[in-house]
């Protein structure tokens, strides 16, 4: 069990307010100060300090907090695992961004289930952000993450090198060009994710490599869902970017075209990432090795 002075020293962390602390452990406030002044005099620094009237962590709580993180978590994770020891199936849960969940791993479920026929599989499709806080709150053992994030906070293993591009309706003017350049759709209507999807951060920090935003087009749509966004394509309401994953199938039923853009090409990693310090490496680098060795680049 987790030292309850570690306990109190990541609940201020997590709530950024020893009162806050307090009432989530169901404790008081003195106990709370004086659990993070014991941590403090056992370790010898100052982890914690106010600037401002803001509590902030020294760089000694920093690394202090890095490392009690990956205590709670692996703590988490071991109390799952001696739940599963009478258990005829184990259990394994993971994450895939939007993209990579609903186009490029759907196809091979059916074979994913059969092949580990001893574990019972959950997996979750959510957009970058959550995905990646399921991941550090230890809900889920490992992730597919498509766009960008900090690599610094995972191991990452590559799948493969995603290529990201611009669709429109087969009778749009632009479907029969060989290629174009970005200025030529600027008083285009694009549709675009909504915040927080990593297929929207990747269009935004590749616009910005060109110098251009999303103001420099004439009407911007912000949607949601995916397949919602190509119906709207092949209705002509506008284009749209995404992941050829995603358009496929679309692409290749002539429902949808790719159009290239000579002077804007994008190729993107589709990543497998999981947490560092692992309780269930053996585990992961199976899924991986099994992900990998589809290798997911029949696209």
């Amino acid at each position: 069990m987790l030292d309850a002075k570690v306990e109190s020293f990541l609940a201020v962390c997590k709530n950024k307010s020893y009162t806050k602390a307090a009432e989530e452990l169901c404790i008081t406030q003195p106990a709370v100060t004086q659990h993070i002044k014991s941590l403090e005099k056992q370790y010898g620094y100052r982890f914690i300090e106010y600037s401002n009237r803001a509590l902030r962590l020294t760089k000694y709580g920093e690394l202090f907090y890095k490392y009690a993180k990956n205590v709670k978590l692996s703590e988490k994770v071991m109390k799952n695992k001696l739940k599963e020891i009478n258990k005829k199936n184990k259990a394994i849960k993971f994450a895939a961004t939007l993209t990579i969940g609903e186009f490029t791993i759907a196809p091979i479920l059916g074979d994913l289930i059969n092949h580990f026929r001893e574990y019972d599989i959950t997996m979750y499709v959510d957009n970058t952000q959550r995905v990646l806080s399921m991941l550090q709150k230890g809900e889920i053992s490992f992730a597919l993450v498509e766009g960008l994030f900090n690599k610094a906070d995972y191991e990452t293993k590559l799948l493969k090198n995603a290529s990201f591009i611009l669709i429109t309706s087969k009778s749009h003017p632009l479907a029969v060009k060989d290629s174009i350049l970005l200025h030529e759709i600027i008083n285009e209507t694009i549709i675009i994710r909504e915040k927080g999807s990593g297929s929207r951060e990747v269009f935004e920090r590749s616009l910005f490599d060109k110098n251009y935003t999303l103001e420099n087009f004439k009407n911007v749509i912000e949607i949601g869902n995916v397949n919602v966004i190509k119906e709207m394509v092949k209705n002509q309401i506008g284009l749209s970017f995404m992941y050829k994953d995603a358009a496929y199938k679309e692409i290749q039923n002539r429902e949808l075209a790719e159009v290239k853009i000579s002077d804007f090409v994008i190729e993107r990693e589709f990543n497998f990432i999981y947490l560092k310090n692992n309780l269930v490496q053996t585990e992961v680098d199976m899924f991986f090795s099994y992900f990998k060795n589809k290798s997911l680049n029949y696209r």
